[in-house]
């Protein structure tokens, strides 16, 4: 029984961890108004990764940030005066980071280019922040969650035009005027189920 109360005990806390990243890049989206857009990517919580056939050449060496549901003209309006960069991945940082506004057939995007092709498997050897300003710029009523893909190839496949990364939500972000409401019930739940596994395994171990 000793073995039984100890193995639910483990199993608890397994339940109350995180869930692990995924293997692709994430990333937070820290600010995102009408004058600014921010983006970091955590060091080393995930790989660039290829679901499906890696960029080659110079797609291999872009990100392109989008709305993750479809193709967007309406969440770029202005025009970006100020980027801000830092960080690398793969050992090599960002040379050249701008946005496109209607970009032929893809839509809004933000472009984040390094000096040379990125692997599959490199990792986020510096933690990244990159911001977008400028007075006007973006309408974040318009988009509701974000993809970074790894290239952004149209000749590979439909939309997004790239090897997927991580996609974020908006809800909750400062500036866009939504707020994220926590799951209160399954937490609820989920807590009952620790205290009550808590008190089995004490009775069993006297």
């Amino acid at each position: 029984m000793k073995l039984y109360a100890n193995l639910l005990k483990i199993s608890l806390l397994l339940s109350l961890l995180p869930a692990s990243a995924s293997a692709a890049l994430i990333f937070n989206i820290d600010t995102f108004t009408n004058d600014e857009l921010t983006i970091g990517i955590p060091e080393g919580l995930a790989t660039l990764d290829a679901t499906a056939n890696p960029p080659t050449g110079i797609q291999a060496s872009f990100l392109w940030l989008m709305d993750a549901s479809d193709e967007n003209w309406d969440y770029i309006v202005g025009t970006v005066d100020t980027v801000e960069f830092s960080g690398a991945i793969g050992g090599q940082s960002p040379t050249n980071v701008t946005y496109q506004d209607n970009y032929g057939g893809m839509g809004d995007g933000l472009l984040i280019q390094f000096s040379e092709a990125l692997s599959a498997g490199d990792t986020v050897t510096s933690a990244i922040s990159i911001t977008w300003s400028g007075t006007d710029v973006f309408v974040p009523s318009e988009i509701s969650s974000l993809i970074l893909t790894w290239g952004f190839d149209r000749d590979e496949g439909g939309y997004p035009f790239g090897d997927p990364q991580g996609t974020t939500s908006t809800s909750g972000v400062p500036g866009t005027g939504s707020t994220a409401v926590p799951d209160t019930g399954s937490t609820a739940a989920l807590l009952g189920a620790g205290v009550a596994a808590l008190a089995f395994a004490r009775r069993e171990l006297g």
